[in-house]
């Protein structure tokens, strides 16, 4: 019977300890640019650059103009535990800075290769330290300009074991990229450059907080849905950049909250923000939504985890209560968020096309010969390789469901002089009264001025077509080229079925190089579209489905300027007073109305 061998207690050398302890802090490059990043700002600077080389794995630089450290300082800074934010434990209830704990360089300086050249001033020299292996190498005298430049090299050389569960190097630059953004969100005082591989990748100047975020995501939103207010309650502030209802996602992805410009975690707060847009959401819909609060420190407790990630409150049920208030109240106010729809009869209504004979003003007439047939002639037709079931497919979607019941009823009463009604026993006509600046289409309806944006309109109806159909697939004689960043491709391959299901038929080629060799009939002559497309995919199903005929639908429809003939324009005002859902695929309204005392207060006329 073996005995059991009973090992002693040794005290472990500093160096194995700072390694171990080192671990806590810093996992990967997205936790050393978290650190750096605090350390600049933390400094007072107005002006941060991030490189990053080869996903942060090879080199993090960050370059700033806050106040430097003098000799002094330098030598002390890297050392555990060494801080200028606290003296005593109690400080770190009453401190605002990002960073206090002591602990960000010492960790960095024990598992990589770390310079720091800094300086107080530009009259006085700077001076440049070098570190590795949690040691000092290196203290010299340095010229630049005032500020900090800290380079961290070689991340985990000496330490293997944990270089090994390093993701590839463009899935670390992304998230080092994701924590770059959540950095500079909240600083609207700053500007900051991100640079991956040399290459300038994002500037986000210094601005109010909604185009803070238009700058880091204007590619997934449009600027007239994204709004913004600022709020103080009871000693808490409140401000928010926040999508109006039309913007929703199936996921959370985008609501952040963040609470004294730190980025959290915490499912009551996101909550509370999905409780504000309750009623205004389809279910199992999210909002769009950056949420800053300014907490008294001493009502919040950062001193959970180094990230500082977690957040304890003195009062959570307080803070829940004001931020559904706040943005619910926001919400109520916005009354630019409400379509103003009359409670139409959804009966057909009567289809009066008046001819209005104008006298001659002596100027030549002006003449546009593009007029589209809406349902044939504005049908975008496939390519030469495109089979014939593609382009009978096309005809069916961009068709208007409403061409039988009206187009036809119109074309068989004669010439266009005769073409004034077709009678239903609707009591209030729809009267078409014509076209204005080739965009808007003119009906009086009752006591209203009615105007429909014919190409939101026909976006409405092609995407509500796709809707009841699954796309035919088409194959591409040459086969398009996909190149995805690693995260990018995490994320197709997630969803390679849902891609199948929706048409495309995708082949990969190495790591991040995939071909397209067959798509959605209706796609074609879309490459941009496409490749934008899989670069900015979501992880649900119907999002997929939702953005990718959103997509095809803007693309395909009757265009601003574009003219129409009048039975079409008849036939788009038909279709729309049929839809539960009268905006475009993007959230826009169709249709607008202006009622008769709208009119008569524009002409100062009395009722």
């Amino acid at each position: 019977m073996n005995k059991t061998t009973t090992r002693r207690i040794n005290i472990l050398r500093d160096s194995v300890a700072r390694r171990i302890a080192a671990g806590e802090v810093i996992d990967r490059p997205q936790a050393v640019v978290r650190e750096l990043l605090d350390n600049s700002i933390d400094a007072g600077a107005t002006d941060i650059s991030l490189y990053i080389q080869s996903g942060g794995i090879e080199e993090i630089r960050v370059v700033d103009n806050g106040s430097g450290m003098d000799e002094e300082d330098l030598k002390k800074c890297f050392l555990p535990h060494a801080t200028s934010k606290i003296t005593d434990f109690e400080d770190i209830y009453s401190t605002n800075t990002l960073g206090f704990r002591g602990e960000a360089l010492s960790s960095i300086a024990s598992c990589s290769r770390l310079s720091i050249i800094s300086a107080v001033s530009a009259d006085e020299p700077g001076n440049k330290l070098e570190i590795s292996d949690g040691s000092l190498r290196n203290l010299s005298r340095s010229r630049g300009a005032p500020g900090t430049v800290i380079s961290v090299r070689d991340l985990f050389y000496s330490m293997p074991g944990r270089r090994n569960f390093l993701k590839s190097s463009s899935a670390e630059a992304a998230q080092c990229r994701t924590m770059f953004i959540e950095k500079a969100l909240p600083q609207t005082d700053i500007n900051f450059r991100y640079f991956n591989n040399g290459k300038l990748k994002l500037f986000m100047p210094a601005a109010d907080i909604r185009q803070r975020v238009l700058s880091a995501w204007g590619s997934l939103f449009r600027p007239e849905f994204l709004q913004s207010f600022n709020l103080e309650n009871d000693g808490i502030k409140v401000s928010a950049a926040l999508g109006t209802p039309t913007l929703y996602r199936k996921d959370r992805k985008y609501i952040h909250v963040f609470i004294n410009n730190r980025r959290i975690s915490d499912y009551s707060l996101v909550q509370a923000v999905d409780y504000a847009y309750s009623s205004y959401l389809p279910g199992g819909c999210h909002p769009v939504c950056f949420l800053f609060l300014e907490i008294p420190p001493e009502h919040v407790d950062f001193n959970i985890h180094p990230a500082k990630r977690e957040v304890k409150f003195r009062n959570l049920p307080g803070i829940h209560h004001i931020v559904t208030e706040a943005v619910g109240g926001f919400l109520r106010d916005r009354n630019s968020f409400k379509a103003e729809l009359p409670a139409f009869d959804r009966k057909t209504p009567e289809l009066r096309q008046q001819k209005l004979d104008l006298p001659e003003t002596g100027r030549p007439p002006i003449i546009n010969n593009r007029v589209h047939r809406i349902s044939l002639n504005s049908v975008k037709r496939p390519t030469s390789g495109a089979s014939e079931s593609a382009a009978s497919e096309r005809e069916s979607i961009f068709r208007i469901e409403s061409i039988d019941k009206i187009g036809k009823a119109l074309v068989d009463t004669g010439s266009a002089e005769q073409q004034h009604t077709h009678s239903t026993t609707h009591s209030t006509p729809l009267v078409y009264l014509g076209q204005i600046f080739n965009l808007f289409l003119i009906f009086e309806h009752g006591e209203n001025l009615m105007l429909i944006d014919q190409h939101a309109a026909h976006e409405r109806i092609i995407y509500n077509n796709l809707s009841r159909k699954n796309p035919e697939r088409q194959e591409l004689l040459v086969p398009m080229s996909l190149n995805l960043e690693r995260d990018e491709e995490i994320s197709l391959e997630r969803n390679l079925d849902d891609y199948t299901a929706l048409g495309f038929e995708l082949q990969k080629i190495s790591d991040g190089e995939w071909l397209i060799n067959s798509l959605p009939s209706l796609c074609s002559g879309m490459e941009d579209e496409i490749l934008s497309f899989f670069k900015n995919a979501v992880n649900d199903a119907e999002e997929l489905k939702r953005e990718l005929y959103a997509m095809i639908s803007c693309r395909t429809a009757i265009k601003d300027g574009d003219s129409i003939d009048n039975i079409s324009a008849i036939e788009i005002a038909q279709a729309v007073l049929e839809m539960d859902n009268q905006r475009c695929p993007h959230g826009r309204p169709l249709i607008q109305l202006i009622s008769r005392d709208q009119l008569f207060k524009m002409f100062g006329r009395t009722f």
